[in-house]
């Protein structure tokens, strides 16, 4: 990401990222879900991370009625566009569990 956005690594890491024990995170602003969400959409659209890439397909949600309605509550995109069919969340809830076996083992 931070070559795409044309910063060196070590400061795209101190502007935008916050380490925990285990993982990586972006940082969060105050007034919005993502730095690089704007209105047009994902500014980094073609080096977003997975857990960005997959969302709102994640296992969390797609295990749990209550918590995608939750998240539904939100989100901009969830019940727009074309159907997803079931089967593809769950391929791509897969897919975030084999990208981060330490928050889904």
């Amino acid at each position: 990401m931070a070559k795409f956005v044309g910063m060196r690594p070590r400061d795209f890491e101190r502007r935008y990222v916050y380490r925990t024990r285990h993982l990586l995170r972006l940082r969060m602003p105050r007034h919005s879900q993502c730095h690089f969400l704007g209105e047009e959409g994902c500014s980094i659209h073609p080096a977003k991370p997975t857990q960005c890439r997959i969302f709102p397909f994640w296992p969390e949600l797609v295990d749990s009625k209550r918590e995608w309605l939750k998240t539904a509550a939100w989100c901009p995109g969830i019940g727009k566009g074309p159907l997803i069919q079931i089967e593809s969340a769950r391929g791509q809830a897969e897919e975030m569990r084999e990208a981060y076996p330490g928050m889904y083992g």
